[in-house]
C-alpha cells in the first residue's frame, strides 16, 4: 500500500475513532427526532389501514398487506427500542452528572458489613465501570434497534417476492386452474424449502458455510446469493456479523426472534368489554345477519366519509370528547324523525344478562389475545352443532352399518331406514342445509332479542311525557370515537316548531336511576 493511502486509512480510523466516542449525542438527536416522527405517523398508519380496506384490488392484495404489517411492526419496533434507548441514555447521562459531584462510590463511607461491601465491589465495581456498562447498553440497543428492523425487511421482502409471482401466475394463468395452482405449488416447495436452509444457516451463525468442502460450498454459495438478493440481506450483512463476532452482542442477536414475538404477542392483546354487542366485523360470525339488524358505517357513503374523517389531522381522536349516554344528531331538527343515539355502556352487559338468562355472550368478556378471539362458542349454537353431529352419525351407522337400533332413537331409526346408500349424501346434505337453517333462525333471533332488551334499558320522556310509540332502532357505533350503541328514530312531526327538550332515563346494574336532559329546536 502507498504512503498517501496509509495516510488516508490512518486518518479514517482516526475520524472514526473520534466519532465513535462522540456517538451518543447523534443517538440522542435522531431518537428524539425518531420517537416524534413515529408517534406522529401512528394517525397516519390508520388512515393507510383505512385505504388499503377501501381502494385495495385482488391482484395486489397479498403484496399490499405484507407491507402493511411491516409498516406496523417496523413502528411497534422503533416506537419500544428507541425509547428504552432514551430512557438508558439519560440514566448515562445522569451518572455522569453524578460522578462529577460525588466521585467514583466510597464503600467506606457506607460502613456496610463486609460481606455486603465484598458483595458490591464484586456486582457493581467502580462507578466508572457501571457507567461503562451503561454506555455499552445503549449503543447495542441502538444498533439492535436498527439490525430488527432489516432482519424484518428481509423476512417481508422473502415473502413479497412470493406473493408478487402467486399474484402474476393468477393474473396471466386462469386463477384456480391446475396449471395455475400446480405451478404455484412447485415454486412455493422449492422457494421456501431452500429458504429454509439458508434461514437455519442463518441462525447457526453459519453451520453451512463452514462446510469445506468445495462442492457443496460452491452449490451454496449460489443459492445463498439468490436469497441475500431477494431478502435484501446483502444491505445490512456487515452490520450483522460485526454484531455476532462478539460473545457480548452475539447474545442480543438469539433474542431477536423472542423479543418480536413478546412485542407481537402484548401488542395484540386488548379489553373486551362489549360482550354482547354483535361484532361489525366483516369475518364475524352471521356477519350478515348482524348487518340486518345494525347501520354498519361500512356500507353508507355518508357514514363512512364521518368514519374516515375521525382520523384527520384536525380532527385526531384524542382530541376529541367521548359520547356520553346519548347524541342528537343536530340540536335544530328539520324532518318529521329525530336521529337519536343511546350508548351502551359498560354495565349494560350484567343488565342484560340479568334481565335475559338466556342470552349467551358473543364474545368472552375481559383482557383477551386475538388467538383466544374464538374461545367461547353460544350455548345454543353449540347445542345445535350437537344434535347434527348425532343426526348425521345416526344417519351412517344405519346406512352404512345397516344398523336398526341406535342409542335408542326409534324415531330416527324409522326414519333412516329406507334410506339407500345412494341417497346416503342426499340425506346428509338435507341434515346440513336444516340445521344450518337452524342456527340462522337462532341468532337472528338472539340479535332481535338482545336489541329489545338493551331498548327496554331505557326510559325516554319528549316534553316531561312518556314516549309510548315504538322506536325503531337499531345496533350502531358512532364515528364520533367508535363508541357502540343503538341509533334510534323518533317521530317528531307532532311537534310545534320550538324548543323542546328530551329526557332519557336509565338504571344502572346497582339499581340506580341516571338520566340525560337534552334541549333541541324543532325548525319545520
Amino acid at each position: 500500500m502507498d504512503p498517501i493511502t496509509n495516510r488516508k486509512q490512518s486518518f479514517f480510523s482516526e475520524w472514526l475513532e473520534k466519532l465513535q466516542q462522540e456517538s451518543w449525542q447523534l443517538e440522542l438527536l435522531i431518537s428524539g427526532l425518531a420517537l416524534f416522527g413515529i408517534w406522529e405517523s401512528q394517525n397516519l398508519l390508520i388512515r393507510f389501514d383505512y385505504y388499503l380496506d377501501i381502494h385495495i384490488t385482488s391482484d395486489v392484495s397479498l403484496a399490499l398487506n405484507i407491507f402493511n404489517s411491516l409498516l406496523w411492526a417496523s413502528w411497534a419496533i422503533f416506537l419500544v427500542n428507541l425509547l428504552i434507548h432514551i430512557i438508558i441514555r439519560g440514566f448515562w447521562i445522569g451518572a455522569i452528572g453524578l460522578r462529577y459531584v460525588s466521585g467514583d462510590i466510597d464503600f467506606d463511607q457506607l460502613n456496610y458489613s463486609e460481606k455486603f461491601t465484598n458483595h458490591y465491589k464484586k456486582r457493581i465495581g467502580s462507578f466508572d465501570q457501571y457507567i461503562e456498562r451503561l454506555e455499552k447498553i445503549s449503543s447495542v440497543i441502538f444498533s439492535f434497534t436498527f439490525l430488527l428492523f432489516f432482519m424484518l425487511l428481509s423476512f417481508v421482502a422473502f415473502n413479497l417476492v412470493f406473493a408478487l409471482f402467486v399474484s402474476l401466475c393468477q393474473r396471466f394463468l386462469d386463477k384456480g386452474s391446475a396449471l395455475d395452482q400446480q405451478i404455484i405449488a412447485v415454486f412455493s416447495l422449492l422457494y421456501y424449502g431452500l429458504g429454509l436452509l439458508v434461514l437455519i444457516d442463518f441462525f447457526t451463525l453459519g453451520a453451512f458455510k463452514k462446510i469445506k468442502e468445495p462442492t457443496i460450498s460452491t452449490v451454496y454459495l449460489w443459492l445463498y446469493r439468490f436469497y441475500s438478493t431477494v431478502s435484501l440481506s446483502f444491505f445490512y450483512r456487515p452490520l450483522l456479523l460485526n454484531f455476532i463476532d462478539n460473545s457480548y452482542t452475539r447474545r442480543l442477536f438469539f433474542l431477536a426472534i423472542p423479543y418480536g414475538a413478546a412485542l407481537w404477542l402484548l401488542g395484540n392483546f386488548h379489553m373486551e368489554r362489549y360482550a354482547l354487542f354483535p361484532s361489525f366485523e366483516y369475518n364475524s360470525d352471521y356477519s350478515f345477519l348482524i348487518s340486518n339488524e345494525s347501520i354498519n358505517w361500512r356500507y353508507y357513503d355518508d357514514e363512512r366519509d364521518k368514519h374516515l374523517n375521525t382520523f384527520k389531522k384536525d380532527g385526531d381522536r384524542i382530541l376529541k370528547e367521548k359520547i356520553s349516554f346519548i347524541s342528537l344528531e343536530s340540536y335544530e331538527i328539520e324532518g318529521p324523525l329525530m336521529k337519536l343515539f343511546l350508548e351502551y355502556r359498560r354495565d349494560d352487559d350484567e343488565l342484560l344478562t340479568n334481565a335475559d338468562k338466556s342470552l349467551s355472550l358473543f364474545r368472552s368478556k375481559g383482557l383477551r389475545h386475538k388467538l383466544m378471539t374464538n374461545s367461547i362458542k353460544d350455548a345454543g349454537i353449540k347445542k345445535l352443532d350437537s344434535l347434527e353431529r348425532t343426526e348425521l352419525d345416526l344417519l351412517r351407522k344405519i346406512v352404512r352399518q345397516g344398523q336398526k337400533e341406535v342409542d335408542g332413537n326409534p324415531k330416527l331409526v324409522k326414519s333412516f331406514q329406507d334410506i339407500e346408500k345412494e341417497n346416503y349424501q342426499i340425506k346428509r346434505s338435507e341434515i346440513k342445509d336444516t340445521y344450518r337453517e337452524y342456527r340462522r333462525q337462532y341468532m337472528e333471533n338472539k340479535l332481535i332479542s338482545i336489541k329489545a332488551e338493551l331498548k327496554n334499558l331505557y326510559t325516554i320522556e319528549l316534553d316531561q311525557e312518556i314516549v309510548d310509540e315504538k322506536l325503531e332502532c337499531e345496533f350502531y357505533i358512532h364515528p364520533n370515537l367508535h363508541e357502540r350503541g343503538l341509533l334510534c328514530y323518533l317521530n317528531v312531526d307532532s311537534l310545534n316548531v320550538g324548543k323542546h327538550s328530551l329526557r332519557v332515563w336509565k338504571k344502572n346494574s346497582k339499581g340506580e336511576s341516571t338520566h340525560r336532559v337534552v334541549p333541541f329546536l324543532k325548525a319545520k
